[in-house]
């Protein structure tokens, strides 16, 4: 099977790029900055994935992987220390009825060799992956997100309430009418946005969890998911008994065993059916299958108290805390290195709290 090589694609460069990009970050630092009086908690919320769920110590490990996969992190066999944060995808503090079962799996990996990416940490150590289960997003460029955003913070009530529900997805379809006719309109966003209030709730170790952007890797070019390899006695989360039902079901399957995903990727075949630069549209399994590359073992332990709470609320994870060889690429992926990076920066400075990279997973959770 042949696939496309990294330096054959050519990344979309818009004039108006850099201008839509500083309206966003600005749009999310005052977003996050309202969010300490909004969420009546007392400090900045994250304005997307805001309800942390529980942080877990876990080992990542790479075996042999045969060509043309074995690139970059997965090149050689080695093991690294790490942490998994889950969350909801929403920006708000509330009982889980109230928001959507959109929910991410961040993975935050220690002693990784190499330059970081990121400017002002180029020598942390850490290497991030943020996935979430789903396989779609719903933004392909700074402009869609600059309009998008504000209509997600309005998220899940527009859907839900009748009298907002119809104006809300015309809004989002035609970027609030600066899409004049049927075929600008935003239909695979749409259908991505939608595609979210069809995920089933269950427990947060049940999921696949999915990059959604696409990624160098190595030579050539890949999305990364994880998929679960373990059994879960706590299934099902019934959040119309439990407001904190996704947290309390992940508490007790963690205490009651291990637990275990594959890391596998997907490389891209053909640019056309499986774009980088539209991440609402899924590449066909059928042209090129989803490969392990790694395994991340979950050993039993204990998450119930307040401590791992505010370890995981604390701890940041992005996709460009990695390396040159799975560098994110795509416009959207570019809009989130400088979002997720002033966001931080904002939700720490606010909270008063030091933002440093941990050395271990020790330094979390003890």
């Amino acid at each position: 099977m042949a696939f496309v090589r990294y330096d054959t694609y050519t990344p979309a460069e818009r004039p108006g790029y850099q201008q839509e990009l500083d309206e966003v970050v600005r749009s999310v630092a005052q977003r996050t900055q309202e969010s300490v009086e909004r969420q009546g908690v007392g400090r900045a919320v994250r304005t997307a994935h805001g309800k942390t769920y529980g942080l877990m110590k876990a080992t990542v490990t790479v075996g042999e992987i045969p060509d043309p996969y074995a690139q970059g992190l997965f090149a050689r066999p080695a093991t690294y220390d790490a942490v998994v944060r889950y969350s909801n995808g929403l920006g708000h503090l509330r009982a889980d009825s109230l928001l959507g079962a959109a929910c991410g799996m961040g993975i935050k990996m220690f002693g990784v060799p190499g330059t970081s990416l990121l400017a002002d940490e180029p020598d942390a150590g850490t290497f991030d992956l943020n996935l979430i289960n789903n396989k779609v997003f719903f933004a392909n460029t700074a402009y869609d997100y600059m309009v998008i955003e504000e209509l997600f913070a309005e998220l899940p009530d527009a859907l839900v309430n009748p009298a907002r529900r119809k104006s809300w997805m015309g809004e989002f379809l035609t970027r609030r009418g600066s899409l004049a006719t049927a075929d600008e309109w935003l239909w695979d966003e749409l259908f991505a946005m939608l595609s979210f209030t069809q995920v089933p709730r269950r427990n947060l170790l049940s999921y696949t969890y999915n990059s959604m952007g696409a990624f160098r890797y190595g030579d050539h070019i890949a999305k990364i998911r994880t998929v679960p390899v373990s059994s879960v006695a706590h299934l099902d989360v019934d959040v119309r008994t439990d407001g904190e039902a996704f947290r309390n079901t992940l508490v007790a399957e963690a205490a009651a065993r291990d637990h275990a995903f594959e890391l596998q990727v997907q490389l891209n075949a053909d640019l056309a059916r499986m774009p980088v630069d539209n991440t609402s549209v899924e590449w066909p399994e059928q042209l090129s299958p989803w490969v392990t590359v790694a395994r991340i073992d979950l050993p039993r332990q204990d998450i119930g108290g307040e401590e791992n709470l505010t370890a995981a609320d604390g701890t940041s994870i992005t996709p460009w805390r990695t390396r040159e060889d799975h560098r994110p690429i795509g416009e959207i992926q570019r809009v989130r290195e400088e979002v997720y990076r002033r966001s931080s920066i904002e939700r720490h400075r606010l909270n008063g709290q030091r933002r440093q990279e941990p050395t271990g997973s020790a330094e979390l959770l003890g």
